[in-house]
């Protein structure tokens, strides 16, 4: 993918999309799936993982990714909010379900899931931990996602039993769609959380090289956190891989 620089993108009309270039980072290749599964056009835009961005954040007040601007709108970041601008923006099929119970649900579901203090937060809080107190003590100088995440051996612990809790809830109700006879995680029809859990699941298992480069480390910090909450029953994979066959593609490209 051809990225712009903030600077210039700045300067356009229309969907601006700030990702974070070149890494499988889900919130940006979730955002990228749900703008393309809606056919909007968007300009990408440079986002540096872990970066100071000084240029995006002069522009959108932001440093991470991904940010969505449309034309003079104020910048969008949260998941929900670049939902509905896409949504809005976008044509065919709605990837929010119209039954607002099925809607509710999704919503809350995928807050759980990606949301502030969900699973994904409290993996990386405990992946912050996994070299031992000593070694986070160490690396807590350097990376500031210690202080954003507020790590501490006490949050570790608190979020490996948050997780677990919100993989099993999840599971519980992806294991109902099954038993049901979906093949989608709400209602009968593609929604914007069967795309966020291909990306995110990643946290509990990994896509093979070939499909979805990522650096060792990276991948082993997944593969030892997994391990530790006791990883994922295999339907969800499954469903996870269908998702993709039926309405993505591989490799995966950043």
């Amino acid at each position: 993918m051809e990225y712009m620089a903030p600077a210039e993108a700045r300067e356009l009309g229309g969907l601006r999309l700030a990702l974070t270039c070149h890494a499988p980072a889900p919130y940006s290749m979730s955002a990228r799936s749900i703008f393309d599964l809606k056919n909007v056009s968007y300009a990408p835009v440079a986002q540096i993982g872990a970066g100071p961005n000084e240029d995006l954040v002069a522009w959108t007040g932001h440093r991470n990714a991904p940010v969505a601007v449309y034309n003079d709108e104020a910048p969008r970041v949260g998941w929900l909010e670049i939902l509905n601008l896409a949504e809005r923006l976008g044509s065919g099929p709605p990837l929010i379900p119209e039954d607002v119970e099925e809607r509710m649900r999704m919503i809350a579901l995928t807050n759980e899931l990606i949301g502030e203090n969900g699973f994904i937060w409290n993996m990386r809080l405990l992946m912050l931990g996994l070299g031992g107190p000593e070694r986070s003590a160490e690396a807590a100088k350097a990376n500031p996602m210690y202080a954003q995440y507020g790590y501490s051996e006490r949050a570790r612990e608190a979020a490996t039993v948050r997780a677990k809790t919100i993989l099993k809830t999840f599971t519980d109700h992806a294991r109902g769609q099954r038993d049901a006879g979906r093949r989608y995680l709400i209602g009968n029809a593609l929604s914007a959380l069967d795309i966020y859990w291909v990306y995110f699941s990643q946290i509990v298992r990994t896509l093979p090289e070939a499909d979805c480069p990522m650096p060792k480390g990276l991948r082993k910090s997944y593969d030892i956190g997994s391990e530790v909450i006791g990883g994922c029953e295999t339907f969800l994979i499954e469903q996870r891989d269908w998702i993709i066959a039926e309405h993505l593609q591989l490799p995966m490209e950043f």
